[in-house]
Formats: structure tokens, C-alpha cells, sequence
């Protein structure tokens, strides 16, 4: 035979089935792959909707709110949930219902802030009553702490973390293993 060009049928079929079980071996990584781009992504969208709440508390100067439904966003509410069915927040101390900002940026539990009106122990009777420089009742907040949510995936062993400090910024954004179940 003068020069043969080309690959023989049995040379194809060896290069398809070495490629075939390179594959299988791949297969596996490539899916916990994705499902930990899945969890990094969701949690980034968490922390930039946290910070854009922030944002907007302060410069509006009231208090603005962010609950975990998913809904369209209104002027002083946000709204969170994971686009994706098998991404789950958790969330420390209780607050899956929401948090909010206060106008200084400071963030706050939903269930647990409580904004009291109480008797100014400053007020001077003395004097007019007004509100900036002699009020008779002020505003009085529960202190703060600060606030983790944690989201998960139901097919990883894995969590994201955010934490948001006392001063209402936000912490870097940390991977911890799943203790327990993921389940919303």
C-alpha cells in the first residue's frame, strides 16, 4: 500500500472509548462543580442585595428593609430568594424573616428590633417643647448583634457564609461544611 492517509476504524473506536472513559471519571468533578458555582453564586448575590440595601438606607436616611420572599423590590423593601429550586438560606438567631438598615447603616434584626418611644430623660420642662433640640419623647432601638446567614445546597456538603458586623458592613464571604441538613 503506497502512503495510507487517515485513521483505520479500529484506531477511531479506541480514541472514541478512551474519551468515553475519561469522561466518566470527569463526570462527577464537573457536577460538584458546578453546584459549588451554583452556592458562590448565589451567596455574591445575597452579599451585593445586603450591601445595596445598606446603600439605599442610607442615602434615603430611613429605614429600609430586606425579607427572604421573592417579590419585586419597592422603594424602602427588598426582596431575596434563590432563583435556583435546590439553594437554601439558613440563617443564625432567627432572622430568616428579614433584616433591616437603619439611616446610619446600621443592621438590625427584623423579629428582634423594636423601635420604642419613650420618655426623653433630658427633656426640660423649662423650655418649649420641640423636636430636635428639646423633645418630650424620643425613639429608643434594642442593641444590635451581629447577624450570619448561611446558604447552602442541598447537593453539597457545603455552606456560604456572610456575616454582617454591628456597624452594618458586610464580612467577607466564608465556605464552611454543612452541619446537619440543608433545608429551608
Amino acid at each position: 500500500m503506497k502512503g495510507q492517509l487517515g485513521f483505520t476504524l479500529i484506531e477511531l473506536l479506541v480514541v472514541i472509548a478512551l474519551i468515553g472513559i475519561i469522561s466518566a471519571f470527569a463526570a462527577p468533578n464537573m457536577t460538584q462543580l458546578v453546584y459549588k458555582k451554583q452556592l458562590d453564586t448565589s451567596a455574591r448575590e445575597l452579599a451585593s442585595t445586603l450591601s445595596n440595601v445598606r446603600g439605599t438606607a442610607v442615602s434615603l436616611r430611613k429605614d429600609v428593609s430586606l425579607e427572604f420572599k421573592n417579590q419585586p423590590h419597592t422603594g424602602d423593601h427588598f426582596y431575596w430568594n434563590s432563583q435556583n429550586k435546590f439553594i437554601h438560606l439558613l440563617s443564625k438567631n432567627d432572622t430568616a424573616e428579614g433584616i433591616f438598615f437603619t439611616p446610619t447603616g446600621l443592621a438590625k434584626a427584623r423579629t428582634t428590633a423594636v423601635r420604642k418611644e419613650i420618655v426623653n430623660p433630658d427633656y426640660n420642662e423649662n423650655l418649649p417643647e420641640d423636636p430636635l433640640t428639646n423633645p418630650k419623647k424620643i425613639i429608643q432601638w434594642e442593641n444590635t448583634e451581629d447577624l450570619i446567614f448561611e446558604v447552602c445546597h442541598e447537593k453539597l456538603n457545603e455552606i456560604r457564609s456572610i456575616r454582617i458586623f454591628k456597624s452594618g458592613t458586610i464580612d467577607k464571604i466564608k465556605t464552611k461544611p454543612l452541619l446537619g441538613g440543608c433545608t429551608a
